[in-house]
């Protein structure tokens, strides 16, 4: 067999695309008389017949329809090592930009820096961290082009123009420093965690926090919550080990500090696994994504697949 022409390829998949040899010759600018022949080449080149000829046009065989499936995902990658190509040759920078959870960024930029860092000297890489809901406007905006964030809460009108995949359920909990009057209790209510500041970042059951954030856990007892939203779990970790406050949060994002001492998870019981939050991978669904935007994103999903919360 020879080597696979790839420009035949094309000329054979845009006829599929057209179901007609004359509106596919017209959109390749070439005569009918030259797509025949590139097709008919094509043929004799791979040793089927990838087309029968009807009265209204052309239609792909069996053969012709497995193919022509084969085909498209071959001329894209095919697209995207010339970019490459290009991009290195002429030196270009290409800019990835993507968003995420700030219950994941410690954890994962700290085990993907180096890899992120190795991959600069051809790309420039920008890092969002904030809460779900302004990330998921950010990609609306195509200001990111993903980003991975706690999906637990999307509504049927947030995914009409996203894709999701579900990368991991981490569980969350609540914590307090080591000697806060709840770090001895056993069987603690909601109540009693409700009766302190509530620090979180911004999108960690963020519906609750709404609610509460005006009204007491009675539901006839108007009264406002303290509650302290920050993305930077950084700060939040600091103010929970120093004063009596409770840290709302996933168990990954605060291991090292229950590991040191510094942390002790309330014991808050919950039957009906709301403490668990799947974690997703979240794109456009019309994006394209660049070469080196999917290599970061798949190491990303693939590292907090790997990641076993304590």
């Amino acid at each position: 067999m020879k080597a696979l022409n790839l420009q035949k390829l094309l000329h054979a998949l845009v006829v599929t695309e057209e179901c007609s040899l004359v509106a596919a010759s017209k959109r390749l600018h070439i005569t009918q008389s030259a797509l025949t022949r590139s097709v008919k080449s094509l043929e004799d080149d791979l040793g089927i017949a990838i087309f029968r000829r009807k009265s209204t046009g052309v239609e792909l065989t069996n053969e012709g329809e497995r193919l022509m499936k084969r085909a498209r995902a071959l001329l894209e990658q095919a697209g995207e090592f010339r970019s490459e190509a290009r991009s290195l040759s002429s030196g270009s920078r290409s800019v990835v930009s993507f968003g995420l959870d700030p219950i994941l960024s410690h954890n994962l930029l700290s085990t993907q820096l180096k890899t992120l860092i190795s991959e600069s000297r051809l790309m420039q890489i920008q890092v969002k961290v904030d809460s779900r809901s302004t990330l998921l406007a950010m990609l609306l905006e195509k200001s990111i082009d993903f980003f991975i964030a706690d999906i637990s809460d999307f509504k049927p009108s947030d995914t009409s123009n996203i894709n999701i995949e579900n990368l991991q359920h981490l569980r969350g909990s609540f914590f307090v420093r080591r000697r806060h009057p709840l770090s001895q209790q056993q069987h603690v209510s909601r109540a009693d965690i409700y009766s302190y500041p509530i620090l979180t970042p911004a999108n960690v059951h963020e519906s609750i926090w709404e609610e509460l954030r005006w009204h007491g856990v009675d539901a006839d007892k108007t009264e406002r919550r303290q509650q302290l939203i920050c993305p930077d779990m950084t700060i939040l970790k600091d103010v929970t080990i120093n004063s009596d406050a409770v840290l709302a949060s996933s168990d990954l994002s605060v291991a090292e500090e229950c590991r040191k001492g510094k942390l002790v998870r309330v014991d808050h019981r919950i039957t009906d696994r709301s403490d668990f939050r799947s974690i997703g991978l979240v794109t456009l669904k019309d994006g394209k994504l660049g070469i080196h935007t999917k290599e970061i994103m798949s190491s990303l999903a693939a590292t907090l697949r790997d990641i076993s919360a304590p």
